[in-house]
């Protein structure tokens, strides 16, 4: 438990969640290992940085509500980070498989934070075979984060309501706060 918030109980110590890691992360295979190894860096923060640099050229009407959610969403997720200090699987739990090196704390997953900021900022902005890579893109994310065993369940859906959260913030904020801020097209 932690020293900051003693009052907060390891959210991460429940069994459904423990179980459902260790279903989801029983199965590996020489070829999943190397996807996932290679994919999660697609979870990363960079990914923003260069969605903004396409968003500054090709579509600027959107550049700042993506970067106030990207802002809000990564203060959220190093907020919570610190504050609840949730252990990672690999120190909870034996036997877990664990393909990267990941020591600092788990809840809520800043990857899956950063994918599902992407599918839920741009799925009604895009055609539907564009929807149905990033709905591929965000499981593929989430479950490898479970699969590289850097992550439980519960981190995921975590970090799918901080860019819930992070998106509907950036909208109030930019529809009440920035109205006299004009990006110049």
């Amino acid at each position: 438990m932690s020293d900051r918030v003693s009052f907060i109980l390891n959210i991460e110590d429940f069994a459904a969640n423990k179980e459902l890691f260790e279903l989801l992360q029983s199965y590996h295979s020489d070829y999943l290992d190397a996807f996932f190894v290679l994919f999660q860096y697609l979870g990363k923060g960079y990914v923003v940085v260069f969605i903004l640099i396409f968003l500054w050229f090709y579509k600027r009407e959107y550049f700042r509500q993506f970067l106030v959610s990207s802002i809000v969403c990564a203060i959220i997720v190093i907020s919570l980070k610190y504050i609840i200090s949730a252990p990672r699987p690999a120190s909870m739990l034996n036997n877990v498989r664990l393909l990267i090196p990941l020591y600092r704390y788990s809840f809520p997953s800043g990857d899956v934070a950063v994918a599902s900021l992407i599918l839920l900022f741009f799925f009604k902005k895009v055609r539907y075979v564009l929807r149905l890579c990033l709905a591929v893109y965000w499981l593929l994310i989430s479950y490898g984060r479970i699969y590289l065993g850097v992550h439980f369940p519960l981190d995921i859906i975590g970090g799918l309501f901080v860019s819930y959260i992070s998106i509907i913030i950036a909208n109030w904020w930019n529809n009440n706060r920035l109205k006299n801020i004009n990006v110049k097209s």
